[in-house]
């Protein structure tokens, strides 16, 4: 049991693959921050512009 145990701790089979994976997991989950704050301040622009349009129009 010992013997398996350290044989399972030296192996690193699969640990490149398990370091990417959290690179990718990572690099995703600040994309989705990046698109919602980028999402957010794009409706700012459109509802201060149609703000301007209506108050240039005389609604």
């Amino acid at each position: 049991m010992t013997r398996w145990i350290l044989h399972f701790l030296r192996d690193e089979r699969g640990a490149e693959s398990t370091e990417l994976a959290i690179t990718g997991v990572v690099c995703a989950g600040g994309s989705v921050a990046v698109f919602d704050e980028l999402n957010d301040k794009i409706n700012e622009k459109v509802k201060f512009t149609v703000r301007y349009v209506n108050k240039a129009s005389g609604d």
